[in-house]
């Protein structure tokens, strides 16, 4: 837990409030007075300074501690909006009225502790983090789009994530969270499109006992369960528009009401929301609320498609074979890679060099192997030209048409490349694949299994 100074020239407040964050687990020391920066520089995750010590003035010490880079909270006994302002413009962490929020007090603590903990890694703990965690790379796109989401992971402002399916928006999610000062809190992620409308309002916000048939039990929800960190909604512009406004409410308010209760209760969460939809097309033609939009996108970030930053590929691809303990693609196959599509776009690339090490008995990975692979099934050239006068190219997928079959056979085989592929558009997502069929899920679900069966 965190390391605690408490610094309050009122005794009996220094003695109370030390022995709560120590029945919290915290180590928490009390002082009247504030010491030398130098002093204490180093041994706290963060510093309680009261404004007013009596003949001394909190900010001075406050201007020190600042300076010295410890994080400090300000406490003050009276609510004084100009000493708040002038607090946060010094570089406080936050500002604190007695009597102190407890619950605030513990997110302001944890946030501290969370900015000293980050401060520790060191540039190679760095380094490691950002390839596991997909952003392999020397492309200018990648490069602009991690010095900008390393600038937004710091702030507390919501984002959205904008790209097309397998670009890497959850991993990004994941960086930007365990880059930021909530990296000591919980990451919830959620998949808007992934639960029925009927359902979603409870998995958001959570439920009574009760409250509709099947609810045999108390559920806390992904708000209360991210409270202290990040929420992360996945694929956000699904949402139903009546759940938008609440999730609007929610998030300008920092309020909401489970599904059957009476009382409303408090969140303290940060969105960050992905969608590979157009969703200011979406709030123009009135399909995506507007000003759920501009909450949600206070800092946006667009996640370019692997077409935009092919200079990348053989470095993704060097890593997803070292990952999955595979043999390595040499030159020529890294130069084959590099000149194929990937509609699935980094998601693509992963399956086909977990597919290749799969199915190959060799250490090494040459081009005539993935090209043996990619004609099996549907695939996507390099060339369009190459995939011959037999085979079908309205989306680019090889089939062996002229394969002599019988004919059910020939009809299992391409409805089931056609039902697989629309999952991979999809970003492997059943139901968004389903909807864009228009068909129910199980449906689909049970069809896939029957043709692969």
């Amino acid at each position: 837990m965190a390391r605690v100074l408490v610094i309050d020239d009122d005794r009996s407040y220094l003695a109370s409030m030390t022995g709560y964050l120590r029945l919290k687990g915290h180590e928490a020391e009390g002082l009247p007075a504030p010491p030398p920066a130098g002093n204490i520089a180093g041994r706290y995750d963060i510093v309680l300074l009261d404004i007013d010590l009596g003949d001394r003035d909190g900010f001075e010490s406050l201007d020190e501690y600042v300076a010295a880079g410890i994080p400090t909270a300000m406490v003050s006994g009276l609510a004084d909006a100009k000493n708040a302002v002038r607090a946060v413009r010094a570089g406080a962490v936050d500002v604190l009225e007695k009597p102190v929020d407890l619950d605030r007090l513990e997110v302001a603590i944890a946030l501290a502790w969370a900015k000293s903990e980050l401060s520790r890694s060191d540039k190679a703990g760095r380094d490691v983090w950002l390839s596991e965690h997909l952003f392999v790379g020397e492309s200018p796109l990648m490069k602009s789009l991690v010095e900008t989401a390393e600038r937004a992971a710091r702030t507390t402002l919501n984002v959205l994530l904008h790209g097309p399916s397998g670009s890497g928006k959850e991993p990004l999610a994941t960086w930007i969270h365990l880059r930021s000062p909530r990296c000591a809190g919980p990451f919830v992620a959620i998949n808007c499109a992934a639960i029925p409308a009927e359902l979603a309002e409870s998995e958001l916000f959570g439920h009574r006992k009760g409250a509709f048939t099947g609810a045999d039990r108390d559920r806390a929800g992904c708000f209360a369960e991210a409270r202290g960190g990040t929420l992360f909604l996945d694929e956000v512009g699904e949402l139903p528009q009546a759940l938008q406004a609440k999730l609007l409410r929610a998030i300008e308010s920092g309020e909401y009401r489970p599904v059957g209760a009476d009382e409303t209760r408090k969140t303290d969460v940060r969105v960050v929301s992905a969608t590979n939809r157009d969703l200011k097309a979406e709030a123009a033609r009135g399909a995506f609320r507007e000003d759920l939009l501009y909450r949600l996108a206070q800092i946006p970030l667009a996640v370019p498609p692997l077409s935009a930053r092919k200079q990348d590929i053989p470095g993704l691809a060097r890593f997803f074979a070292d990952k999955a303990g595979v043999g390595r693609p040499c030159e020529d196959a890294l130069g084959y890679l590099a000149g194929r599509e990937y509609p699935g776009n980094v998601r693509e690339l992963k399956s086909i060099i977990e597919r290749a090490g799969a199915l190959s008995s060799g250490a090494v990975l040459d081009a005539a192997f993935f090209k043996e692979l990619d004609t099996m099934g549907w695939s996507v050239r390099p060339d369009p030209a190459a995939a011959g006068t037999g085979s079908s190219r309205g989306n680019g997928a090889a089939y062996p048409l002229d394969e002599p079959l019988p004919l059910r056979e020939a009809k299992r085989r391409m409805e089931l490349a056609y039902l697989e592929r629309q999952v991979e558009l999809a970003g492997g997502s059943i139901a968004r694949a389903a909807q864009r069929l228009e068909i129910l899920p199980n449906n689909l679900s049970r069809r896939l299994g029957e043709l692969r069966g």
